[in-house]
């Protein structure tokens, strides 16, 4: 398998759809069972979101895919062993710095200690793209829903 890094915007697209898919899950589950178990079920689905042939379905739609250093398929440890820095509170900040320092191969922690990467599948579709889809994703995802809450609770909102 060939690896073209994939740019910053497309890395950051998928994990916001992932994010997105997992909170909602953790929610509908939630509401299924009437106890919020949304931490439980983040936690073990965060862990394993890359074991589908290394990618998630966020990887899947930008068109991503985890490796292992030698271009080859990675197995599941190593994805589980790379997603453990994300569950770290406000950790995927520093990952994205990482992300960026590293101009070869835009390694994050979770890469270097894995022994991984993550190669661009689609690499003629602009990055920039992504930058606005990302965009759009944080005001469904994070916005609106807040907004919502504001105007539910409207002692809070003054």
């Amino acid at each position: 398998m060939d690896f073209y890094k994939p740019g910053p915007n497309k890395r950051v697209c998928a994990y916001l759809i992932d994010c997105l898919i997992i909170a909602a899950g953790g929610r509908i589950i939630s509401y299924v069972i009437a106890k919020d178990i949304s931490f439980l079920f983040w936690l073990p689905t965060t862990l394993l979101k890359d074991c589908f042939d290394g990618q998630s379905i966020g990887k899947y739609l930008v068109g991503t895919r985890i490796i292992d250093e030698k271009n080859l398929p990675v197995k599941y440890s190593k994805t589980i062993i790379r997603n453990i820095f994300m569950e770290i509170p406000f950790f995927f900040i520093v990952e994205y710095f990482m992300m960026l320092k590293d101009k070869d191969e835009g390694k994050r922690i979770g890469d270097k200690v894995a022994k991984t990467k993550v190669t661009d599948l689609k690499p003629q579709i602009q990055d920039s793209i992504f930058l606005w889809i990302s965009v759009i994703l944080m005001v469904f995802g994070v916005v609106m829903p807040i907004l919502l809450f504001l105007k539910g609770n409207p002692g809070l909102s003054s």
